[in-house]
């Protein structure tokens, strides 16, 4: 059995008759019948009824075309992807974010890499409190979006290129204090502060932490702590495009202490290691990040 054979056989069926199938594929009617004869004299069974005017598959000749067809699909897929590699594409990009960013631009610019590079696999991880950044750090990422200050330069060298804003806002659900607006962080001590836990980067402790003395919870993920706000477990920082919903249909509130910085603003950024050059795919979405930036909203 061939390829060859397999793909005269698909035509055959695709055309319905020999003379069609001979014409599309510019050779004779003879040499496809000799073809499909070998491969039913290889196996011992018929895959073509030929004794109506228009050729039609044998019972056992569907079950084998159907086969076939996996099999020429694989065949394609495969000569597709080693004509990829073949100029330097990479077999695999590792890309990670942060959930603090929004999800607009990023999904924006992935959709266009899996257009033009639809044999590259891409490993996309979402990460929450610096996850991103440690995961570029330990080698583990190609390219990553990230919240972004300067003093992060210290993790190494580093090309970064600003794309967007964040903005990260204190809540709770309603019903968790119930004496009305909280007016100071006191107020806050009062119940428990729901956190994602540490990143393990040097500079991300708990002396981030803007309210010392206060009970906490901690999770691995922005998701949990979003529901965790949702159940009124306590209240928490947290992404506002995670929640524009939730705020608009009042299952949670913004908490507005005069005493605490209760809204953040900051710049998020692509970044990537200097000493690692980057292929024709991540070169294409680290460029791609630049020209999404200047056309998509925030």
């Amino acid at each position: 059995m061939t390829l060859e054979q397999l793909r005269t056989l698909s035509r055959i069926v695709e055309c319905g008759s020999l003379k069609q199938a001979a014409e599309s594929l510019h050779k004779t009617q003879p040499a496809l019948s000799m073809a499909i004869k070998k491969l039913e004299a290889e196996y011992g069974f018929e895959i073509l009824n030929r004794e109506s005017y228009r050729l039609s598959l044998t019972p056992a000749g569907r079950a084998f075309y159907r086969k076939a067809q996996e099999l020429l699909l694989n065949a394609d897929q495969l000569s597709s992807m080693g004509q990829h590699l073949g100029v330097g594409n990479e077999p695999l990009v590792r890309f990670a974010y942060d959930l603090t960013c929004p999800h607009s631009l990023i999904l924006k610019v992935l959709k266009k890499c899996q257009q033009q590079f639809p044999d590259t696999e891409l490993h996309v991880l979402g990460k929450s409190r610096f996850g991103a950044l440690k995961l570029l750090q330990n080698g583990q990422a190609d390219l990553v979006v990230s919240p972004w200050w300067p003093t992060l330069y210290a993790l190494g060298d580093l090309d970064t290129q600003a794309i967007s804003h964040f903005k990260i806002q204190l809540v709770a659900a309603p019903e968790l204090f119930k004496a009305g607006e909280v007016q100071s962080t006191g107020q806050l001590k009062s119940q428990v502060h729901l956190m994602v836990e540490e990143s393990g980067l040097s500079f991300d402790t708990e002396s981030l932490m803007l309210i010392k003395g206060v009970r906490q919870w901690k999770t691995r993920d922005a998701n949990t702590l979003k529901q965790m706000l949702l159940a009124g477990l306590g209240w928490g920082f947290i992404p506002e495009h995670m929640v524009q919903t939730e705020l608009a249909r009042g299952d949670l509130v913004r908490l507005q202490p005069e005493d605490l910085e209760y809204s953040i603003d900051g710049e998020i950024r692509l970044v990537r290691r200097q000493e690692h050059s980057l292929g024709p795919v991540a070169s294409m979405l680290w460029q791609s990040f630049a020209e999404a930036s200047m056309t998509t909203p925030v």
